[in-house]
């Protein structure tokens, strides 16, 4: 059966709506409303991104104005003067002012600042433009205290500010200050003031920063100017004036010298015995007495010139090595200059501590006035330089005023330094051999090797003229090393040569200054190796003067050279002080008795002397060599009171190997 539905018909709102005139007025006039707010905003949005997009260009370009004058700025305050006017000009503050931090403590003005215009700003300009604030007080100190930028809205609110009365007076209103750091400190503080409110915005404090930043630049770039500027003119270790620096302001003070009518003093000083410390400790060691002695020179000199000095002036410098050079300005006679000399060489000659040593070492100074003779600077120097060589001549701890007699004198040494260096560059040193004899039997039982100077001009030079010089400026130790070389090169060839196994020693003279070189054992083994000498057959003779230089590794190198089987022997035994003390700390095989007492055995107290010797070396069972016999009656003595061996004109002469070694009864070489 069907079911009959019925279907209601839904009701529908009329597709036109029918409305009066006033009502479609009205929702117009609404609409109209809208769209005029809309486009209001829209126009503020646009406005604002405008006014926006031009303030960032002009920050932009005072950014870049500040940044490329900052690029060329000579220093620091160039650049803070040219920041000030372009910020508050840019930014419209009325007053801009730079400070620059003393000692990390202090913010102190630096007369760079600038103001829009005068009236009603002046007494708050000129207390800011002079003033100085320690760290954290007022804005620049705040600023140094915590190195970030500062605003303050409005400076009636703000108790703390300490130029607010002033402030108040003139019309100040807002302020800021921000910070120049350069390597994380702050190097200097800009501070605005305005008579208007200035609240911080991000574009202006991003700004602010971004110039912080490109003014610290200047700062790094000046910084390290300076920097490079004060190594190329200072010594790196001492900090003291380098060479470069001393001859700038000597060139120039004697330039002056006619205008002024005053004189100019040459100080050139030099450390007694450092090269020996410097290889015995190493180069720290040695590092820390050159500080300590340039502190100690340096207050020396200062002293003297506040007690003494009047309108001298002084600089110390240090010019290579261990020496150091004073230059007085203002002297005209010898008392300033030997007035420092004197509180210097008591300085120097204090102990100086190096970890858990104390080393004494001393000074020698030669000085030189100008006059009217010299032509320049350089010339004062060098006799200033002759004079010093003079004064090492003479021993430790001397000064020596240069003199035209003087110069003569110390040009000869000079020059005869020069042909040592020489000879030794062209190989110009020969060895000639003493044979050392048994006085009882007169069988040769060693030699010593005894270098001369072939010269190329004067023949062959004797020791006694060239040793000392070499002694004095250490080429002694390029000239006794070539002599142990070629000595046991010498006893090598002809143990290659002789059938027999009983060869004599060989004694080679070995200087201080080359006994105590840090690596001499060290070159002992390789000039064995190298010849392939016998170590047995080798002797070393020092004098007491390397234990007095340091008797402690005098004794460590001695029980080495044992070790290896070389022999060592006390040279020129008796002559002085401490012989006796030495002889008992110190592992000898052999003693030398000294030339001056076999002259005089005539005489009872040498013959004394002699005796004792003789029998001292008994009892410490070291053998004895007699040096110096002249005559029959000498070596009959010696031979009379028991000595082992001599040597000396009498028993033999200097010759050169071939001939020397020829006189050996067991040449029956191949």
């Amino acid at each position: 059966m069907l079911a009959i539905v019925k279907f209601e018909p839904i009701p529908q709102p009329p597709i036109f709506e029918t409305v009066d005139d006033g009502t479609r007025i009205e929702r117009l006039e609404r609409q109209l409303l809208r769209e005029r707010k809309a486009r209001r905003e829209a126009e503020e949005i646009a406005e604002n991104g405008l006014r926006e997009l031009r303030e960032s260009r002009r920050h932009l370009a005072l950014l870049q104005r500040i940044t490329d004058r900052a690029n060329h700025a000579d220093e620091i305050r160039e650049a803070l003067a040219f920041a000030i006017t372009e910020i508050c000009v840019e930014m419209g503050w009325d007053f801009g002012n730079a400070y620059l931090v003393q000692g990390g403590r202090d913010v102190v003005a630096c007369d760079c600042w600038h103001l829009a215009a005068p009236v009603g700003w002046m007494p708050f300009v000129d207390y800011s433009r002079n003033a100085r604030f320690p760290r954290g007080t007022c804005l620049p100190g705040r600023v140094l205290a915590d190195g970030r930028m500062h605003w303050i809205d409005d400076m009636r609110a703000e108790p703390e500010f300490l130029r607010r009365d002033l402030a108040t007076q003139c019309g100040v209103i807002s302020a800021c200050a921000f910070p120049v750091i350069a390597n994380s400190e702050v190097f200097a503080v800009c501070e605005f003031f305005s008579h208007d409110a200035v609240s911080p915005s991000e574009a202006m404090s991003e700004t602010i920063a971004q110039i912080g930043i490109q003014l610290s630049r200047v700062v790094e770039r000046v910084r390290s100017r300076a920097a490079l500027l004060h190594d190329a003119l200072h010594d790196a270790l001492t900090t003291l004036p380098n060479r470069v620096l001393l001859h700038e302001r000597a060139s120039s003070a004697f330039a002056r010298l006619p205008a002024t009518g005053k004189g100019l003093g040459v100080m050139v000083i030099d450390l007694d015995g450092f090269k020996a410390v410097n290889d015995k400790l190493g180069h720290h060691a040695g590092d820390c007495i050159l500080v300590a002695a340039a502190a100690r020179l340096r207050d020396a000199m200062n002293e003297a010139l506040v007690d003494i000095g009047k309108d001298a002036k002084g600089t110390l410098a240090r010019t290579g090595g261990d020496e150091f050079v004073v230059l007085l300005e203002g002297v005209n006679t010898p008392a300033i200059p030997l007035a420092i000399a004197e509180r210097i060489l008591a300085e120097v000659s204090m102990p100086f501590e190096v970890g858990r040593d104390e080393i004494t070492i001393s000074a020698s100074i030669g000085i030189a006035l100008s006059n009217a003779s010299y032509h320049d600077y350089d010339e004062v120097q060098r006799d200033a330089d002759l004079a010093m060589y003079q004064a090492k001549s003479s021993g430790h701890g001397h000064t020596v005023v240069f003199t035209c007699t003087l110069g003569k004198s110390v040009r000869l040494r000079m020059a005869l330094e020069r042909e040592i260096r020489e000879a030794i560059r062209e190989k110009q040193f020969v060895l000639h051999y003493q044979p050392i004899l048994d006085l009882t039997s007169r069988e040769i039982k060693g030699f010593e090797a005894l270098v001369r100077w072939k010269h190329p001009e004067r023949g062959l030079v004797l020791p006694y003229e060239f040793i000392p010089t070499a002694e004095e400026t250490g080429l002694i130790v390029f000239i006794g090393d070539w002599v142990l070389h070629e000595a046991c090169q010498a006893m090598a060839r002809l143990h290659a040569r002789c059938r027999s196994d009983d060869l004599p020693f060989i004694a080679v003279n070995i200087a201080p200054q080359q006994f105590l070189q840090s690596d001499f054992v060290a070159y002992l083994r390789k000039v064995i190796e190298d010849t392939g000498v016998p170590p047995h057959c080798l002797k070393l003779e020092v004098t007491e003067g390397v234990a007095i230089l340091d008797a402690d590794r005098t004794r460590r190198v001695l029980e080495e050279c044992r070790g290896i089987g070389v022999r060592t022997g006390l040279d020129d035994f008796g002559t002085g002080y401490s012989s006796l003390s030495y002889l008992h700390s110190l592992p000898f095989d052999t003693i030398k008795i000294d030339r001056s007492f076999i002259a005089a055995l005539d005489q009872p107290k040498s013959r004394k002397i002699v005796h004792t010797i003789l029998d001292l070396a008994i009892n410490l069972d070291l053998n004895v060599v007699a040096e110096g016999i002249e005559t029959t009656d000498q070596q009959a003595a010696l031979t009379a009171m028991g000595c082992d061996m001599g040597q000396g004109f009498h028993l033999g002469l200097p010759l050169e190997e071939k001939t020397a070694f020829s006189m050996l009864p067991q040449a029956e070489c191949h």
